[in-house]
């Protein structure tokens, strides 16, 4: 065996993933004299597996015992001539090292002495920062009603991400660690060793275990440890729990109820009931030894662990939107408000006049639309709709109309995990899970996408799961050991929307589309103004990662050293159908407002509605979207050098590299990149028109989406200063690279590999529409022309690309804390917390107009020749009208109506924190975790690279305060054996309670207008509860009396042309603040000796603190700016009854 782990290592290089999730122990022997005691042998023995791991001290007395699953262990030190010395119940943490010290006694092997066994508090060895979670806190702390192991993150100083605290096995892409300072959705989550999410899918994680099958959960902040990589410089870690000699488990029911919750917020509001639930979860987790009668018995050997879990949750589907009324069915808006609450005007979009780039239209009399100028197909879309059911007048974004259905998510995960004691030197590990969930709505509107009232997709969803891993450690002598490691992740998502299969014709759907749709469905119409959108797509991904990790640890003197290699494959697979595929429209107000080219004109006048019925949408598309089968790899190396310069100082040095490829496509279908100065080889257009897309395997160029970034070498370094007993000072800077991959939405894949052909809803800036849904394509629809076209692809539409020359984000992160041991098994720690992120990935519009152009004022919208009619392919944007817009000709590449550059390394983020944590071990049946931070977080970037305006402002996720505090408390039961008996113990004795606070400032709000943002004139905050300034009156005339935040503050812009100064986040303008306090009682009854049941009761918000929405931003939108119009995460219990064995 050890030939074919050396070939391994040999194939592999030193590999590893960085990320090891076990812990070790080490320490130094010495005689009475305090000399070093060499060939002193260690046995290190688990407590609960009986499995024995042999070591040997070095010269200089030093030993270290490797890869030790977290658990309670037992050392033993022998030498000829020395008593016997041991320690036993030494808690070895997940990725944690363990430093003991053994002083010999001169005298017989025979006899034993037995060393203090209380556990070290403090971290003398390590410079990273953390919380480490035993399954006490994470099966039985309340953080979230969804008892998911993800949430535990936030007890980890600094870190921010969704308040409410409701995180399911899908959003885990909201936690943001690293204080806070990296960005969401970058986290590394780690799972028995292996990477647990999956790049191009936004991090989405993959397998979060049961927590009942969870050994400990660690969350590291700050990391100086050169072998974790690929990450902002923060992760999560999770330990799944492996059998013992004792057969051990439990069985569980959790079940929540209607009359167990508090009513919602919005409910209350309309006089609404509370709505339906009916969720329950159960499952099972049993672990022990393997053992077959007469055949195997695995005590002391082979141990297994499964577990399985399952959901069903019935949710409520209240739903509220924006329905046309009868009349406006009919083409009578005469009746319908707008949006500041004032009789709306109709105009007439055919009979638009451009002078001088100023638009006049004829409003339609009495706000009837002619009967011989409703679109059948737009009356039949309104037609879809049911009728409101709200009274009131009719108004521009305003609910007429609610429903209240339910709609079912169901859920199961199995889990199985063997370890494996082969002999002495070999020890193994597996673990194969699967996850499987569904989600079926009922259904409110017939082809209508659906949502939740939090806005969430709910429309048909399936997913499936899988993760495997595989782990070899193996001893080659007493000073080098190896392990290594695959692991394997797959995620596979499919949506469907309500509208797949219904006939098109129903909704008078032109005939090119429907004898050309590669799926029966109804087109997507896409309205607006709070009404429903309705249509029929498919989606289907499969995301992989395979890992491959080996690493080796060296003791040298007093040189504990560590080194290894990380590799990973990454496979995305996409077929999805787009937005096209049955055809896709896009309705606003453009076409029936007074002014078609100032936006604020859509605040009195038209309507989305208006341009349905007519038949005129601003933007659409129909045809399929080309799949993607994409491959990216990941390698990287590592050395990490643990050095004990003395007993009270150590130090940790070390590098990493990394190289990550661009992703390849299997068939080249993406562009490699994008060259401004190449010549277009057009002609007849009388301009130099430059700016050509590049592909791969073409002209000299790679297969792969970009050129390699060769240069991220991360140094790392930390200390631990033990200047007294009790106190332990400790430091690190390192440098981490972040993935170049992005998510699936900055892919550069192009339009010429789809066959999808655009609707040109206008040629002269929304003053007329070209054609009408009637004749949506009248030059026909388009195939796919690949990379044929060569530098001309894409020309006459909008083009999206990824920088072929961006490097990998990287993060600059440093910290120095105090820790300080208290009396009572309490540490507390304080630390300054820094980072700098730099080269951070953004997305800019190169076809930007340029600023020298905005004194032109309404000249840009001035109709031109069209210059590229008959150069540019007749289905394109640009080559289909007669003339185009002035603006369209002053763009820097004006033969694109937009080019979209993803990738662009122009991000730079800074943080500051000091933080805090205190931490009771469990002693007197508490245990108490708390953190403190305060920060700020700065973003600097700039708008636009075509017109480059710098803004340093407060970051979107800036939270200065974040509180934290959970605690489990096993009260006193004792009366049997004070006299009370045992019936009292019965009732009084066996109970625990737990509790979760959590205080968080409101992050920063940005103001906006329809072109752009307003400046702050005056104090935008306004004192008193939130409450009282919720926006909810106002007067006759529609004016918001009591809005959130002081509305007078913002001074628009003086024209729609006008370039703002002001910052993207105002520091003072918050959302409101958050404060939860969550909790939970046990009571535990024995049953039989090896055999009790547990009750408990857990609460989410008990309080019933409201968790209110953020206001209306928009200045352009007076019926909403200032305005808060929900909020969420209403008190939530459930009950819950286990077995334990």
């Amino acid at each position: 065996m050890r030939v074919v782990s050396l070939t391994i290592a040999l194939l592999c290089g030193a590999g590893l993933y960085g990320q090891e999730y076990r812990g070790s122990i080490q320490g130094r022997v010495s005689d009475p004299s305090g000399a070093a005691v060499p060939a002193a042998a260690v046995a290190v023995k688990n407590l609960e597996t009986g499995v024995l791991v042999d070591a040997t001290t070095n010269d200089e007395g030093n030993f270290q015992v490797p890869f030790l699953l977290p658990g309670n262990y037992s050392v033993a030190v022998t030498r000829a001539g020395f008593k016997k010395a041991e320690r036993s119940d030494v808690r070895v943490n997940t990725n944690s090292r363990v430093e003991l010290a053994f002083a010999l006694e001169i005298g017989a092997a025979s006899e034993t002495v037995t060393v203090d066994t209380r556990a070290p508090l403090l971290e003398t060895t390590e410079s990273d920062l953390g919380v480490v979670m035993n399954n006490n806190v994470v099966s039985n702390v309340a953080v979230s009603i969804y008892r998911n192991a993800i949430n535990f993150a936030r007890l980890a100083p600094g870190v921010s991400g969704a308040p409410a605290g409701t995180y399911t096995s899908d959003n885990q892409t909201q936690i943001s660690i690293s204080g806070g300072g990296a960005t969401q959705g970058n986290n590394e989550i780690i799972l028995d060793g292996v990477p647990d999410t999956v790049p191009l899918s936004s991090g989405s994680v993959v397998m979060v275990p049961s927590v009942d099958s969870i050994e400990e959960v660690k969350v590291n902040t700050t990391m100086f440890d050169a072998s974790y990589g690929h990450s902002n410089g923060g992760a999560i870690n999770i330990v799944t729990r492996g059998g013992t000699n004792q057969p051990h488990g439990d069985i569980y029911l959790f079940k929540r109820w209607a009359a167990l919750n508090a009513n919602s917020w919005a409910n209350n509001r309309l006089g609404l009931p509370a709505p339906p639930l009916d969720y329950h979860q159960y499952g099972y987790f049993l672990s022990g030894p393997v053992y077959i009668p007469h055949v195997y018995n695995g005590r002391n050997r082979t141990f297994f662990s499964t577990s399985l879990e399952k959901d069903a949750d019935v949710r409520d589907l209240f739903e509220q939107a924006r329905v046309p009324t009868d009349l406006e069915r009919r083409g009578d808006f005469s009746q319908t408000r707008n949006r500041t609450g004032g009789t709306l005007t109709i105009y007439n979009p055919f009979s638009t006049q451009v002078v001088g780039g100023k638009a006049t239209r004829q409003a339609f009399a009495g706000n009837l639309i002619p009967a011989n100028l409703i679109s059948p197909t737009g009356a039949a879309v309104l037609a879809a709709f049911p009728m409101p059911n709200i009274a009131g007048p009719a108004q521009v974004g305003a609910f007429n109309w609610s429903d209240d259905k339910t709609y079912t998510v169901g859920q199961q995960q199995e889990s199985f995990r063997i370890d494996h004691n082969a002999s002495g030197r070999q020890r193994l590990f597996g673990r194969f899970s699967r996850l499987t969930r569904n989600q079926a709505p009922e259904v409110l509107i017939p082809g209508v996408q659906q949502y939740n009232g939090s806005g969430a997709n709910i429309d048909h969803y399936q997913q499936w799961r899988n993760a495997f891993t595989f782990d070899d450690t193996f001893t080659f002598s007493p000073t080098l050991v190896g392990s290594f490691r695959y692991g394997f992740a797959r995620r596979f998502n499919y949506e469907t929307w309500g509208g797949v299969g219904m006939d098109p014709a129903q909704f008078k759907t032109p005939d090119v589309i429907v004898s050309n749709q590669p799926q029966k469905g109804i087109p997507e119409f896409n309205i607006g103004e709070a009404v429903p959108s309705l249509g029929s797509r498919q989606n289907r991904l499969a995301n992989d990662l395979h890992s491959l990790f080996t690493t080796f640890t060296k003791i040298a003197g007093n040189h504990n050293l560590k080194f290894g290699s990380d590799y990973r494959l990454i496979r995305y697979n996409s077929a999805n159908q787009g937005t096209s595929a049955s055809g896709s429209f896009t309705f606003s107000p453009t076409f029936t407002q007074g002014d078609p080219f100032t936006a604020s004109s859509a605040n009195t006048t038209g309507t989305a509605l208006a341009s349905v019925l007519l038949g005129t949408p601003s933007s659409g598309s129909f045809g399929y979207t080309s799949p993607l089968s994409l491959q990216s790899h990941y390698i990287a190396g590592f050395v990490q050098d643990s050095w004990k310069i003395s007993r009270t100082l150590v130090l940790n040095i070390g590098l990493r590299y990394e190289l990550e490829t661009p992703y390849t496509e299997r068939y080249n279908r993406v562009a490699y990149g994008f060259d401004p100065g190449a010549a277009l080889p057009v002609q007849g257009t009388g301009l130099n028109l430059r700016g050509g897309v590049l592909f791969p395997a073409m002209g000299g160029h790679p297969r792969r989406e970009g050129n390699l970034d060769t240069n991220n070498f991360g140094p790392r370094f930390g200390f631990a200063w033990q200047p007294l007993r009790k106190t332990v000072i400790r430091g690190g800077y390192g440098l981490f690279f972040s993935s170049i991959l992005g998510n699936t939405g900055s892919l550069g894949n192009l339009g010429v590999f789809d066959a999808v052909t655009p609707y040109l809803g206008t040629a002269d800036s929304g003053a007329t529409p070209f054609t009408t849904i009637a004749n949506p394509f009248p030059s026909g629809l388009r195939g796919p022309l690949g990379s044929s076209a060569g530098l001309m692809a894409q020309v006459g539409d909008s083009l999206t690309y990824i920088n072929q020359n961006r490097v990998a984000p990287y993060n600059q992160q440093w910290q120095v804390s105090l820790q300080r041991e208290l009396p009572g098994n309490l540490v507390l720690e304080a630390a300054y917390v820094g980072m700098l992120s730099l080269k951070q990935l953004e997305t800019y519009n190169l076809n930007d107009l340029p600023d020298v152009y905005l004194s032109q004022g309404t000249a840009q919208n001035t109709a031109v020749t069209n210059p590229f009619l008959g150069a540019f392919p007749a289905t394109s944007a640009l080559g289909q009208a007669a003339t185009v817009s002035q603006k369209q000709l002053w763009l820097q590449f004006p033969q694109f109506t937009s080019v979209n550059m993803n990738g662009a390394n122009t991000g730079t983020t800074t943080y500051h924190a000091l933080q805090a944590k205190v931490e009771k071990r469990l002693s007197h049946g508490l245990t108490v975790l708390g953190t403190y931070s305060f920060s700020k977080l700065i973003h600097n970037n700039m708008t636009s690279l075509v017109n480059e305006r710098h803004y340093r402002s407060i970051a979107s996720l800036d939270q200065p305060n974040l509180f934290r505090l959970a605690f489990t408390y096993q009260l006193p039961g004792h009366f049997a054996r004070h006299g009370a008996g045992r019936l009292l113990e019965g009732v009084a004795g066996g109970w625990a309670v737990t509790g979760f606070l959590s205080m968080e400032s409101g992050l920063p709000l940005s103001i906006s207008q329809s072109n752009g943002r307003p400046i702050v004139i005056a104090d935008p905050r306004i004192d008193g509860p939130v409450n009282q300034h919720l926006g909810d009156v106002k007067n006759a005339a529609g004016v918001v009396l009591n809005p959130y935040f002081n509305t007078a503050a913002f001074q628009a812009l003086p024209s729609q042309f006008a370039v703002s100064a002001q910052v993207p986040y105002i520091s003072q303008l918050r959302a409101p603040g958050q404060t939860s306090l969550n909790a939970s009682a046990f009571k535990n009854f024995r049953i039989v000796e090896r055999l009790k049941a547990e009750l408990r009761l857990e609460a989410i918000n008990a309080s019933n603190h409201p968790y209110f929405n953020a206001p209306g931003t928009n200045m352009s939108s007076t019926a909403t700016f200032g305005v808060i119009s929900g909020a969420s995460n209403s008190r939530a219990m459930q009950a819950g009854l286990k077995l334990v064995f």
